[in-house]
């Protein structure tokens, strides 16, 4: 998403190839490339790539279309039941096949990559999000194959637009994977001027559900231990990436605001009688939530230049038995413990909150390291 110097004339070739491979992965398993030919015929052709799905030459030394070595019984256990019926699956992963297979630039890789996991959430998965990721109707079948031809297509004349209209070369950027509360990554990196995010806020969110479906079908997760791996990296801030040696939570055993929200919802449960492992676990959620952000904002400090502004986008939450969380409120706290002045608390937007009905701010949090 990144990278704004592509060379569009290697996207163009590259797709040809990766369309024709996909189309003949597909009909070795029995599938017509495309559901509504004379329909999409002229579509296609209304498009600035042309369409030639024809065996190309090149296809008979690809390796055979085996979606169970793309997709095998460990990965399949990690997609939510109902997120994508069998046959688009086929289709997606006829598409992976063709984009693994064909020799590529990494860039033209990553570019039709993204377009695939677009086309894997938008069209053929069963998914809908309000606020959490849900499985809906399922659907048969989906033209695939049309919709990643489409993107692509729409990608790359964003792109064509943005190069002749934004001058050059564009800024640099990086990217990193890394775990918020180390940023290990950034001992290499010139000192910060400014920080904008929005990390995850206190509630029963599980972030990796969100995007599981294009990160298991893409081929990122390949089983339940690489889906613990990830949610080993991730901030607390569910139940569902709750581990056993967790212990970010003595960071903020100090803090009589963290404390006391805590205490409110545990109060809260054995009012209610809940007993269910997860609701357990509540009041432990937010003091590891908490504890982990003051782990973020120490680690962030020495690579922040003096004077350094943070803004961070944060909501407050009921998710918890309906005990209010002013998130940004309790961070204010968190951050003092960690060296920062706090400028103030301006609110973002209201937004409705459909599981308590109520209306909840979103606020942001200023922050700024001492000269």
């Amino acid at each position: 998403k990144l990278n704004w110097q592509i060379d569009l004339d290697i996207v163009e070739q590259t797709l040809q190839r990766v369309l024709q491979d996909a189309a003949e992965a597909m009909r070795s398993h029995g599938l017509t490339p495309l559901r509504q030919q004379t329909v999409q015929r002229a579509l296609f052709e209304s498009e600035s790539l042309a369409l030639n799905l024809s065996r190309s030459a090149a296809a008979f030394d690809l390796p055979p279309f085996a979606p169970d070595q793309l997709l095998n019984e460990d990965a399949r256990a990690i997609i939510p039941t109902g997120f994508i019926s069998e046959t688009p699956l086929l289709r997606v992963l006829a598409v992976r096949h063709a984009i693994d297979s064909v020799w590529m630039p990494a860039f033209v890789r990553d570019f039709l990559l993204l377009a695939l996991a677009t086309t894997t959430v938008s069209e053929a998965g069963n998914v809908a999000f309000g606020p959490e990721v849900y499985a809906t109707k399922a659907k048969t079948d989906v033209d695939v194959l049309y919709s990643f031809y489409s993107t692509v297509v729409r990608m790359k004349n964003d792109l064509e637009e943005i190069q002749r209209s934004q001058p050059t070369p564009f800024p640099p950027c990086q990217v990193a994977l890394d775990d918020a509360r180390l940023l290990s990554s950034l001992y290499q990196q010139e000192q910060i001027g400014i920080v904008i995010t929005s990390p995850p806020y206190p509630n029963e969110k599980d972030y990796t559900r969100t995007t599981r479906l294009e990160t298991v079908l893409l081929g990122y997760l390949k089983s339940k231990s690489d889906l613990r791996q990830l949610k080993e990296g991730l901030l607390r801030s569910n139940t569902r990436n709750v581990f056993v040696k967790d212990d970010d939570d003595r960071y903020v055993a100090d803090i009589t605001s963290v404390q006391a929200v805590a205490r409110e919802i545990e109060a809260k449960r054995i009012e209610l009688g809940k007993t269910s492992g997860f609701e357990r676990l509540y009041h432990r959620v937010t003091t590891l939530y908490f504890g982990g952000m003051y782990r973020h904002f120490a680690s962030l400090m020495p690579h922040l230049r003096p004077g350094a502004r943070c803004a961070y986008v944060v909501g407050d939450q009921q998710s918890f038995f309906r005990v209010h969380i002013a998130t940004a409120q309790l961070l204010a706290d968190v951050a003092l413990k960690a060296g920062f002045k706090v400028e103030g608390v301006e609110t973002w937007r209201n937004r409705f909150a459909s599981a308590t009905q109520r209306h909840i701010e979103e606020n942001v949090l200023i922050l700024r390291k001492p000269e």
